[in-house]
């Protein structure tokens, strides 16, 4: 381990170096683009030497192909509760393989937090929008298979905002490493130069170079970069709306977890999927019609049936090893075996009389999070911009919150509706009282979101692979299980649930 270590005091010292000569070249906006060159030498040698254990090394193998079989479940009954992303997933392998499948589903349709707002039969993507279809190869493989082209988002030549401080910081997101790299060159004061980059080493550090650990956010950064303007106004409204971390979060939120976000989606360093396409490697809009597409192929099949309106309260297992999904309604469906396909905490209740016990113990490691999600029409501040992100201090609490505002289609320069994403009852109340025009809101939506921590986002696959092991007709599946929250990681959590229902190792 020293020996793979003993570069980095060499490539932090390269950056600094880099950052210093960035600054003394910035009113010589001619040569801008020698500070580029030079940073990205330097990053270039910043990224080797992937450790084995790293979060890079496990979105990794999250990317790779599963062969899904087509046999073997033939006279086996499954009822699979929850009908999101990770629910239909595994309705439609369970299928696949020759299972008889029944899901349960307690709202009124399925789609989970993919919940799409509809006028005129038109649909404008609400809680779920953006999806990045190279970087998730199994949403993208499911897209594919049903004829989905993707719709990119187009805002490359549109200018969002950071607003940093009393300051707006204008930038390019969609237009690449090499735009948002000038964008910084030109906006940045000297110290935040040196915070801004430390900070982003620091987190590539635990996201490619050193192995999944329980060191949070607030941890690796120490207390003087935690509390920097640029952490506050720059990163966390950037990165910690994506990865659901709040201020409150930053001591008990891993590092690998903040930083996954940044180098898997945001400035990307390895292509998951390489045979992406055009239109497959931009950013692109999650509206819904994969979940429709779903459906519909689940509902053609003779062996598949639903069961809408039905909220589970819990599993049962007879004195003959029979299972036995119980409705709140009363109603009451036998089956071999379950996959629970909800939030862990309303799983948890459902299942821990019948689950092993090491599944009981892991979902209680996960808790919940209030996600305000305001779908309006108050373009005051974000005017025709494609997205603005604001670190706010609530009026009440005196403590900062995040927002996030942004089109459902981002390059949409005639959009009608907004979106504004807001973590927390008492920011969502200050926010709509003190900071939009509360007569706007069209629709709120309220999704429950687990919870990254401490004692959940270490080494997941390992755990998972142990736990799904031990399961033997009662399994668990959701996107928290893998990376971050995104239909990927939901459909490759159920994939690898279903192979293990069969009999097969991830």
């Amino acid at each position: 381990m020293r020996k793979f270590s003993r570069f980095v005091p060499i490539k932090l010292g390269l950056l600094i170096v880099t950052i210093l000569l960035a600054y003394m070249i910035r009113e010589h906006s001619d040569f801008w683009w020698l500070w580029v060159l030079g940073y990205l030498i330097s990053i270039s040698m910043l990224f080797r030497q992937e450790h084995p254990k790293s979060t890079a090394r496990n979105m990794a193998e999250d990317a790779l192909h599963l062969e899904m079989p087509d046999h073997g479940g033939e006279g086996k009954s499954v009822i699979v509760v929850g009908g999101g992303i990770s629910g239909l997933t595994a309705a439609k392998y369970l299928l696949k393989a020759g299972c008889k499948v029944k899901l349960v589903e307690e709202r009124s349709i399925v789609g989970g937090n993919n919940d799409p707002y509809l006028e005129n039969g038109e649909h404008h993507s609400t809680t779920v929008i953006i999806t990045l279809p190279a970087q998730q190869p199994h949403y993208l493989q499911l897209c594919r298979e049903y004829g989905l082209e993707q719709t990119p988002h187009e805002f490359e030549d549109l200018k969002g905002t950071i607003a940093f401080g009393d300051r707006e910081l204008n930038t390019k997101m969609g237009s690449g490493v090499g735009g948002f790299l000038k964008f910084i060159y030109r906006e940045a004061t000297m110290k935040e130069l040196f915070d801004g980059f430390l900070i982003f080493y620091k987190f590539y550090r635990q996201y490619k170079l050193r192995p999944e650990s329980n060191k949070s956010v607030a941890d690796v950064l120490g207390k003087r970069l935690a509390n920097s303007t640029v952490f506050t106004h720059f990163y966390m409204p950037w990165v910690g709306i994506n990865t659901w971390c709040r201020f409150e979060d930053v001591t008990t939120q891993p590092a690998h977890v903040f930083a996954s976000f940044i180098f898997e989606y945001a400035l990307t360093l390895d292509i998951r999927d390489k045979t992406a396409k055009y239109k497959e490697d931009y950013w692109s809009v999650l509206d819904g019609r994969l979940i429709h597409k779903m459906r519909d192929d689940l509902l053609s099949n003779d062996n598949f049936s639903q069961h809408l309106n039905s909220k589970v309260a819990n599993v049962e297992k007879d004195a003959d090893g029979q299972l036995h999904v119980v409705a709140e309604s009363g109603d009451r469906w036998s089956c071999d075996s379950v996959v629970v396909a909800t939030q862990p905490a309303h799983a948890l209740p459902m299942i821990d009389d019948v689950a092993p016990p090491i599944l009981v113990k892991e979902l209680e490691k996960w808790k919940q999070m209030d996600c305000y999600v305001i779908f309006h029409t108050d373009f005051s501040d974000i005017g025709n911009r494609p997205w603005l992100h604001v670190t706010h201090k609530n009026e009440t609490t005196g403590k900062n919150y995040i927002t996030n505002t942004i089109k459902p289609r981002m390059g949409d320069l005639n959009a009608k509706f907004l979106i504004t994403y807001v973590y927390n009852t008492e920011n969502y109340l200050d926010f709509k009282a003190n900071k939009m025009d509360e007569s706007t809101i069209v629709k709120l939506y309220e999704p429950k979101l687990p919870i990254f921590n401490l004692e959940n986002s270490i080494d997941r696959n390992a755990v998972w692979r142990e736990i799904d092991t031990e399961c033997s007709d009662v399994f668990w599946t959701q996107a928290c299980r893998s990376g971050l929250q995104y239909h990927n990681n939901g459909i490759v959590s159920s994939k690898r649930v279903v192979r293990q229902l069969l009999g097969l190792d991830w």
